[in-house]
């Protein structure tokens, strides 16, 4: 008899032995009423063994019920070595057959093959009311099972509203919680892949501006070529001038640096238009695709020669150097004294209270693509509220963290098979390139001042810049879904009009969350992780 004898094969048995039971009993002379009386016993016995069977075969879809569930939870564990999964999926499945009664495990097996495919199989025998009497033993039923464990790839960059506003109602505080705790879900799902690298994580802290690299990292990178060393870039020629103020004078960001001894904090400027929203690699031939560093220019000593022959004071934040030049009536212009590059020619800088040419470069650094979660951890954990939002800048940079393009190259080819490149933009505000009252009509972010035109405007109410980078913004967005990029958002307390932007910005309205309470915030984060490790890390 097999191991898992089928009810037919079984009942023919019982039948057997039910008539040789019987013919034991009759005589010859016997009657019908003796025959009928008799046959009572069998055929009881033959209707109590069909309840066992059909207890066996529930038990059996019980059994799988119980293995399917118990291997799910052996390949969706962190295990990697034979015992491990062994370890989980037996308790696992013990833990769900605790349940039915009178069904005794009689072995399991959970098998780690080298394609991370988890085989599982399991034998049980069920007591049985009247069939042991006949088979000698329980009923055995016996089930199998098997998971395909991820081999998918994530690039993930996580781009994160730095600006003051997050400072206020636990904004910044609840998001350092629920990014954390997406990456440890994202980190767990990674180890249950047979891939190596799984999950590769970039974080990329936005403001007015975005720091591309710590201390070690800008060494490097000022030097290379896509962070434009010789200065080659026209918006080095956009501000600086000679002592005539009519003519420009190319300047060299990096020589400006030097030449007053401070180091470069490792912010950068948007490149122009249209290199500003695509991630084209930087070029020699192109330079307008190549990256400036961000210099705020020193502003003049508050003053400026009118019409009426007399100095008016304007309201300044970043005057750092003298001017160098005496007041007389062919000195009083605002723009020759900003932009004259002599007059950075000198150590004598004031840095007091952040001034000089990297005010407002505090934010964190970025993060490249990397599988050290921890240090991406303590990453987020020293991020810093600090400046005005330039959403498109955050954007872009969480992109170039993603492509397999330069600057830094670390994404894989688009269309690899099994990768899936994902963004996830959370921001609390609107876009802002306020204005104030002073001649440069703004102050000095990413995009430089607003009279520089990078936005294709040189002046303009605080709503129409506003529309200008919502236009970029959006076209950042949609050139990175042409790419096949995911892309999440998150709007933390934000207007209904800053809603429907970043609603258009995601892949699809289920892409987007529209949070009322910064407290939701590790809800929608974990909620995030769980779909990103469900759909794009498990078959």
């Amino acid at each position: 008899m097999s191991a898992d004898p089928s009810p037919a094969r079984v009942l023919r048995t019982l039948n057997r032995k039910a008539h040789r039971f019987l013919r034991r009993f009759q005589t010859r002379r016997g009657g019908v009423a003796v025959t009928f009386a008799l046959a009572l016993i069998p055929m009881s016995m033959l209707g109590l063994a069909a309840v066992d069977f059909h207890r066996a075969s529930t038990v059996k879809s019980q059994l799988q019920d119980a293995l399917d569930a118990a291997t799910l939870a052996a390949g969706r564990s962190s295990a990697t070595t034979q015992t491990g999964i062994t370890t989980v999926g037996v308790n696992v499945l013990k833990a769900n057959l605790k349940t039915f009664k009178d069904v005794t495990l009689t072995s399991s097996t959970f098998t780690l093959q080298t394609d991370g495919t988890v085989v599982a199989s399991a034998k049980a025998t069920v007591k049985p009311l009247i069939a042991d009497m006949f088979l000698g033993t329980g009923i055995p039923v016996k089930a199998d099972s098997s998971v395909v464990r991820a081999n998918n790839k994530i690039e993930l960059a996580l781009v994160l509203d730095n600006t003051g506003s997050m400072a206020s109602s636990s904004k910044l505080t609840n998001t350092k919680t629920a990014a954390k705790s997406l990456i440890d879900t994202l980190a767990a799902a990674a180890a249950r892949s047979t891939e190596p690298d799984a999950v590769r994580i970039s974080l990329v802290p936005f403001s007015m501006t975005v720091r591309i690299g710590t201390s070690s990292q800008l060494t490097t990178y000022k030097s290379q070529s896509w962070m434009d060393p010789s200065g080659t870039s026209p918006i080095n020629n956009e501000i600086f001038t000679t002592n005539n103020a009519t003519t420009t004078q190319f300047a060299n960001r990096w020589t400006l640096f030097n030449q007053m001894g401070i180091s470069w904090a490792g912010c950068v400027e948007s490149r122009k238009a249209p290199y500003d929203v695509q991630d084209t690699a930087p070029s020699s031939g192109t330079p307008s695709t190549r990256f400036t560093p961000f210099f705020s220019p020193d502003e003049p000593d508050v003053s400026q020669y009118n019409n009426d022959n007399t100095w008016k004071n304007y309201s300044t934040s970043n005057n750092y150097l003298s001017d160098g030049l005496s007041n007389n009536n062919s000195n009083k212009n605002w723009w020759l004294r900003q932009g004259r590059v002599q007059k950075y020619n000198t150590t004598s800088v004031d840095t007091s209270g952040g001034k000089g040419p990297n005010m407002g470069c505090t934010m964190q650094p970025i993060s490249r693509l990397t599988t050290s979660y921890s240090a991406l951890k303590t990453s987020i954990d020293a991020m810093v509220a600090t400046g005005n939002t330039n959403v498109p800048m955050g954007l872009m940079w969480g992109w170039h963290t993603i492509t397999p393009n330069a600057p830094f190259a670390d994404g894989k080819a688009y269309g690899t098979d099994k990768l899936k490149k994902i963004v996830i933009l959370m921001t609390d505000g609107e876009n802002t390139f306020g204005e104030s009252s002073n001649p440069n009509d703004s102050a000095y972010i990413g995009l430089g001042y607003i009279f520089q035109n990078r936005l294709g405007i040189s002046s303009g109410t605080e709503s129409q810049r506003r529309d200008k980078m919502d236009a970029r913004m959006a076209q950042v967005c949609t050139n990175m879904k042409a790419k096949g990029i995911e892309i999440y958002v998150i709007g933390v307390m934000v207007d209904s009009y800053t809603a429907g932007l970043l609603k258009a910005c995601a892949t699809d309205s289920s892409h987007y969350f529209d949070v009322s309470a910064s407290s939701q915030l590790n809800d929608v984060f974990n909620t995030i992780a769980g779909s990103i490790a469900n759909l794009h890390l498990a078959h």
